[in-house]
């Protein structure tokens, strides 16, 4: 069978995903501004996106309770392995620092497969004093939510019931 007797569908070649600053192969995706990095581009401060907006935030990103400098951070460890910090509460999303008020640490595993190949990011999410209780339901944010359900609820409820 000759080229000219294959469908068009069959015979498209589709390039590898490059890197947007070296031009290398891209191995992951950056989950903030969604661009493809090599290994040595994929942490934060090593591309331009998301070292840029690092800067402008720098002032902002302080631990809630103590005030210490904190770093967001990603990297790579492997061609499909790659981890995820955000240095955030999971359960009211403020900044908090690692050594004296992050009270529990647990870590969420997300496989994306693309093409061939499976991608591993391994985001770690942490809690602060206040959340820590509540982890399971998801912190303050979790318990706010679950308040609301069950106010809606009974408000609904009590609309219904009241003759």
């Amino acid at each position: 069978m000759t080229l000219r007797n294959v469908p068009k569908r069959l015979h498209r070649v589709s390039p590898s995903r490059r890197c947007k600053e070296c031009d290398a192969e891209a191995l992951g995706r950056c989950p903030d501004c969604h661009q493809g990095f090599c290994q040595d581009h994929f942490p934060k401060q090593q591309h331009s996106p998301c070292a840029e907006k690092q800067m402008r935030l720098a002032s902002t990103q302080v631990c809630y309770v103590c005030g210490t400098q904190v770093y967001p951070d990603q990297w790579s460890i492997s061609k499909t392995s790659h981890f995820v910090d955000h240095f955030q509460c999971k359960g009211c999303g403020r900044h908090i620092c690692d050594e004296l008020h992050t009270r529990r640490k647990t870590e969420d595993v997300t496989i994306i497969r693309e093409g061939m190949r499976g991608h591993r990011y391994q985001y770690t999410n942490r809690y602060c004093d206040l959340c820590s209780p509540f982890y399971r339901i998801g912190g303050i944010r979790g318990i706010a939510g679950s308040l609301a359900l069950i106010g809606a609820v009974l408000a609904i409820g009590l609309y219904y019931i009241k003759p």
